[in-house]
């Protein structure tokens, strides 16, 4: 085999063995199963991602680069070249479908326009950023964005916009993770960019606190949040990892409306707006929209998955807001997103999204359980939505 293929097929196969078991992690992590068997099952998976390359080494070392031209003498030879040839496969057929924009981050009958800004605090924060060895030492790991804040401004087009409604503008973030790990001046930073944003509606996805010792900073920060027809907000899977009933009473009396697990009817600009939580598949069961109600309502879905976007779509939903996969944290140039806990992959990693006349926007989110990011900083969404589609779109 000439060493110029031999080398673009080893490229390929070092690609797809990539994406193959960070596929699997990620779908397992989307996966509402017992946390026990999801966490045996991925270090399963990183023996796998750690022992076939060592397997196909051997074999490469023992036999020579001929190896796939070889004629098998053994199972294990048999199994090696299935499995560098699949990974191959699976390396170029993605890096092509990225190409082709077969998996587009922004749909574009959807996105009319995008500005992004990225904004720093006036003075540096008195405290440490980083609290813990931990963290300072992904801190110190060059080119990571986990404290380099986005404000994303995107006009959306939304199909059967009342008139009333458009024009308005919604702040949407989510996953703010308060785990310890980032000092409290950083969430404070986040919610002053927020207000400066002058937002109609602020929406909050979930994810939002996991240490009992960040109850302050939580309630601190998002209790200063100001717009002028709510602040909203649900529950996510990392905020049972205490007491989530408390977490729900103390931002409800900081003056936040939740809206998880139900309904509620609101009057924007005169219209009537019905906001539903879906905080699924951790918590509670799918909302339900009135039945009997004014047909005419713009129903607006807080998703914290979006891997609910199947619910939003049959429950009518004109604009479904979503987290949870952090827009993959990390992203390489042409490959794509890497960490979406997600059932669809990363197919939802973050962007713009449609399927009929529902139209669903997935934040890259302001923190992650690991404060580590690479070309994907934290995201504050100003999303304003607009009658007309894109140019583009005819």
């Amino acid at each position: 085999m000439p060493p110029l293929l031999l080398i673009a097929i080893a490229l390929g196969s070092i690609i797809g063995h990539g994406y193959f078991w960070v596929a699997i992690v990620n779908r397992l992590h989307g996966w509402n199963g017992p946390h026990r068997i999801i966490d045996y099952l991925t270090l399963l998976c990183c023996v796998g991602f750690a022992v076939f390359p060592l397997v196909i080494v051997y074999q490469w070392w023992t036999i020579g680069g001929g190896f796939l031209s070889t004629a098998a003498d053994s199972n294990l030879s048999i199994l090696v070249k299935v499995y560098f040839l699949f990974c191959c496969f699976i390396g170029y057929g993605n890096i092509l479908a990225r190409m082709v924009g077969f998996f587009p981050e922004d749909d574009p009958t959807i996105l009319v326009s995008k500005q992004s800004e990225l904004v720093s605090p006036e003075k540096p924060f008195r405290s440490g950023q980083w609290v813990g060895w931990y963290p300072r030492m992904l801190g110190a790991i060059p080119l990571n964005e986990a404290l380099s804040l986005s404000v994303d401004s995107k006009q959306l087009f939304i199909p059967q916009l009342p008139d009333q409604l458009a024009g308005i503008r919604i702040a949407h973030l989510s996953d703010l993770h308060l785990t310890g790990r980032i000092g409290s001046e950083w969430y404070h930073f986040v919610a002053d960019q927020v207000n400066l944003a002058k937002a109609d509606v602020i929406v909050l996805t979930g994810d939002l606190i996991e240490n009992e010792s960040c109850r302050s900073c939580l309630i601190e920060s998002l209790g200063q949040l100001q717009a002028r027809l709510g602040v909203y907000f649900i529950l996510g899977n990392h905020d049972l990892y205490i007491d989530a009933k408390r977490t729900v009473a103390e931002l409800v009396e900081a003056g936040l409306l939740y809206v998880g697990d139900c309904c509620r009817e609101v009057s924007w600009n005169g219209t009537s707006v019905q906001i539903a939580g879906n905080e699924l598949p951790w918590v509670g069961h799918a909302p339900s929209y009135p039945q009997h109600s004014d047909v005419n309502a713009f129903r607006l879905g807080l998703l914290h998955t979006p891997d609910q976007i199947d619910w939003a779509y049959r429950a009518g939903v004109n604009l479904a807001l979503a987290g949870h996969t952090h827009g993959g944290q990390v992203r390489f140039p042409l490959l794509g997103a890497v960490a979406a806990p997600s059932l669809y992959g990363t197919r939802f990693a973050c962007g713009t999204f449609r399927r009929g006349n529902t139209v669903m926007h997935v934040t890259r989110g302001i923190s992650g359980e690991t404060p580590l990011r690479w070309n994907c900083p934290p995201e504050i969404a100003v999303l304003e939505l607009v009658k007309n589609p894109p140019e583009s779109a005819g």
